[in-house]
């Protein structure tokens, strides 16, 4: 099993980016803690300044502005963005829309994939509905041709990145096949029905119900190749991201259960020398660097291996363990600390509420369990382990 060293370049993005979000993105933490909101003005000037640091698009083709970053490089800098909470990480790791870039014609390229790498405004997927989460195949969602328009119907809930969008991609069904259609902000039947609120709010994003009712768009918005296999593709991405992002927060918070142990004296002793606090903290450390050897062999697979099913069920693997592993670690640190852990200042009992969805968004632990279940039944286990 591969994992790779890495680069100068990486180290040095890895390092820049610890720095950023220590110095900027620590402070604001705090002050959404304090008043309990995320104000838009701060988050447009901490998209700036993270910008300015060069932090934004690096996983796009140079051809389209970006730097072309590995999918090791780009795992690198989620794990650093995903020492912060309130989801402000992902100023940090701002990525481009690569997926849609891939499938887009050069139409949609020069009108929305373009001016969001521009900063312009960002896109928002809209996959999952009210009967279809885990199992993508069951989306309703249908599109109709009627002359050069498509007449779209159908209810989308969980809606990521919504912010503040330029462009919806709906995933609806067309001619008996999934497909993805842009559907822009003020389009006609196009209504956002409900914006839930969340455990782990206040957060960067909210996650909208929206709904399409004979919501008519141009047949030049219509993504003419790979509607599923794009989904997938999207899909595979970001339960990548989300096991590197898992690992940084379980890192921050043994951090700071480990300080505590060290510092704080009972029975005239540092607690560190009683084993049941160092014990959990020693089982922490373990689980952490195992979920962070299946993370970054992960992302050296996703880069150089060809079969794109073995590369799936080895980010299942990785996105399964470090997500159920950061709740692990995450509980432990909250233990030690104690009453301090449990208080909204602290930022562990901010992962506490934050780390509970990475098991369930982008595909539950048990749609992971069944990938590799299905895989492990197909293949057996070798081509899992190489």
């Amino acid at each position: 099993m591969v994992v790779p060293e890495l680069t100068e370049d990486i180290l040095d993005l890895k390092e820049r980016a610890a720095r950023f979000v220590e110095d900027e993105v620590y402070p604001l933490e705090q002050r959404i803690a304090e008043r309990g909101t995320i104000e838009p003005g701060e988050i447009a000037e901490l998209r700036r300044k993270a910008r300015a640091a060069g932090f934004s698009h690096l996983n796009m083709p140079k051809d389209a502005g970006g730097q072309d970053l590995s999918m090791v490089g780009q795992v690198a800098l989620e794990e650093e963005s995903g020492k912060a909470t309130n989801g402000l990480g992902f100023v940090v790791a701002d990525r481009g829309p690569a997926e849609f870039y891939e499938l887009a014609t050069p139409d949609q390229r020069e009108r929305f994939v373009l001016p969001a790498m521009r900063g312009e405004f960002h896109g928002a997927w809209a996959i999952t509905e009210p009967g279809a989460g885990s199992d993508v195949s069951s989306v309703a969602a249908t599109a109709v041709r009627e002359g050069d328009d498509w007449v779209l119907n159908g209810e989308k809930w969980f809606v990521t990145s919504q912010g503040d969008p330029g462009y919806y991609l709906v995933l609806a069904v067309a001619d008996g096949e999934q497909t993805l259609f842009v559907v822009e902000p003020g389009t006609a039947g196009l209504e956002i029905e409900r914006v839930p609120g969340f455990l782990h709010d206040p957060y960067l994003d909210h996650h909208p119900e929206i709904v399409l009712r004979d919501c008519r768009v141009p047949e030049a918005n219509r993504v003419p190749a790979g509607g599923n296999e794009g989904a997938k593709e999207w899909f595979m991405v970001e339960r990548l991201f989300i096991a590197a992002r898992c690992c940084g927060a379980a890192l921050r918070c043994l951090d700071l259960a480990r300080d505590h142990a060290v510092e704080r004296q009972q029975f005239g002793s540092p607690i560190m020398e009683f084993q049941g606090v160092s014990f959990q903290l020693a089982d922490s450390l373990t689980e952490l660097m195992a979920a962070r050897l299946l993370t970054y062999h992960a992302a050296h697979a996703f880069d150089s291996y060809p079969d794109r099913k073995i590369v799936h069920g080895k980010v299942a693997i990785a996105k399964l363990y470090a997500s159920e592993m950061a709740g692990r670690v995450v509980d432990r640190a909250l233990q030690v600390l104690g009453g301090r852990g449990y208080m909204t200042e602290s930022p562990v009992a901010r992962f506490y509420r934050e780390v509970r969805v990475d098991r369930i968004w982008e595909g539950t632990s048990e749609i992971q369990r069944l990938i590799l279940a299905r895989g492990l039944a197909k293949r057996g286990a070798a081509p899992y382990l190489a």
